[in-house]
């Protein structure tokens, strides 16, 4: 058991955009050393890592340690599949500090698509473009994120001729096996998926790190904007975009020590079980379960907290389909009835559970997850741009079983 064994002491971030100069390396020693000089630690002190593996981090631990001047690392570990590692790496730091493998890790995240290519893309190109530094066993520069064939989404080859050529597609068929199931017609679908799209960037609208934060949106852009892949449109997507996050995790004792607002972990979870690997939801099971039960019984049970306890939710948003699912996944709404709850209650700051109180990956930026554990972070610090009264204790869920709860 993790529980408040350890803490978040410190968060960094670079700016977020389309387009950054700097390539991922560059952008993930920029949010490091914010982290580290949030939590007020040396960065030669760091002496662990926890990152999502290549392709989708190309940032690996040798360039980072070269670059910082980091002494030694006694621990380091990376999780696979992509948003689904965002549980994983927390469970890693968690872990490593309470065995006491390690004094201060570093959690890291960086993206410079950009460079290389973007997650939503269909295609998959062999040596186009080689311009941005992703790891190899070395830490040398490689190919980019674009020209690595992710092991695990391999299977995609297969569904291509049947138009499942993108996760855009992908997450547009589970919207579509959603609104069949529990009988939503087109209207009721557009309009709660509106509401969350539009909820977060009025949430972003107030945040000066979104990349939206000077772009409005109202009902009428939104259904008029262009269908991606039906039933999803342009807004009801992620961004897609350049920028690093990190965050330092060290024992409870020491971030009391650091700071007076330590966040504490209380759990982590993460879950693979067959046929369920990330963008092979089709291949077997059922498209609807997008975080099983006994998962999210396992993230409350160990963090010794209810539904009820929840003050906020930084649910990954990889489209707004994943926020309503994501609803009733976690237990906050039952089964089919996450888009009543949308229309009846909302997601803003006056809702039971604010969500996404960043803007999201829809509104903020892309970060696989982890710009929601900084929101949360900044929520139970009382620093939030849209700060919810109170709050004490925050989910960060991302698919699939991986999720954390944190508690100041």
């Amino acid at each position: 058991m993790i529980r408040k064994a350890a803490a978040i002491a410190g968060i960094g971030q670079t700016a977020y955009a389309k387009a950054l100069p700097p390539a991922a390396w560059e952008l993930a020693v920029e949010a490091v050393l914010a982290a580290c000089a949030d939590a007020g630690v040396d960065v030669a002190d760091v002496d662990g890592m926890c990152r999502f593996t290549a392709p989708f981090e190309t940032v690996s631990e040798a360039m980072l340690v070269r670059a910082l001047g980091i002494r030694e690392l006694s621990f380091f570990a990376q999780a696979p599949h992509g948003g689904e590692a965002l549980g994983a790496v927390v469970a890693h730091a968690a872990a490593a500090v309470s065995a006491g493998l390690a004094n201060v890790v570093v959690v890291y995240r960086a993206l410079s698509q950009s460079r290389g290519g973007r997650f939503g893309r269909a295609d998959r190109r062999d040596g186009a473009d080689r311009r941005d530094g992703a790891d190899r066993a070395g830490g040398g520069a490689a190919d980019s994120a674009a020209d690595i064939v992710v092991p695990e989404q391999d299977n995609l080859s297969f569904a291509w001729p049947y138009g499942l050529m993108s996760p855009g597609q992908l997450f547009a068929l589970w919207a579509r096996r959603y609104a069949t199931v529990h009988g939503l017609t087109d209207e009721d679908l557009t309009r709660t998926l509106g509401t969350i799209a539009i909820t977060q960037r009025q949430y972003a609208n107030s945040n000066p790190a979104a990349m939206m934060r000077d772009r409005k949106l109202d009902w009428e852009t939104y259904q008029n904007a262009r269908m991606i892949s039906e039933p999803l449109r342009l807004f009801d997507l992620c961004l897609e975009n350049d920028g690093a996050c990190a965050f330092v995790v060290t024992s409870a004792e020491r971030a009391r020590a650091l700071r007076d607002d330590p966040v504490y972990v209380l759990s982590a979870t993460q879950t693979l079980s067959p046929y369920r690997e990330p963008m092979g939801i089709y291949t077997g099971g059922e498209m609807l379960e997008l975080f099983p039960a006994a998962a999210a019984d396992r993230l409350f049970g160990q963090a010794g907290v209810s539904r009820k306890d929840i003050d906020v939710a930084e649910l990954y948003d990889a489209t707004s389909y994943m926020t309503l699912r994501s609803l009733e996944s976690y237990g906050f709404a039952a089964d089919g009835a996450g888009w009543r709850y949308v229309l009846d209650h909302g997601t803003g700051p006056d809702s039971p559970l604010p969500v996404n109180t960043h803007g999201g990956h829809l509104s903020e930026a892309y970060l696989h997850g982890m710009n929601g554990i900084l929101e949360a972070v900044r929520q139970l610090r009382g620093t939030a741009c849209n700060q919810v009264a109170g709050a004490e204790v925050a989910l960060v869920g991302a698919p699939a079983g991986s999720a954390t709860i944190l508690a100041r």
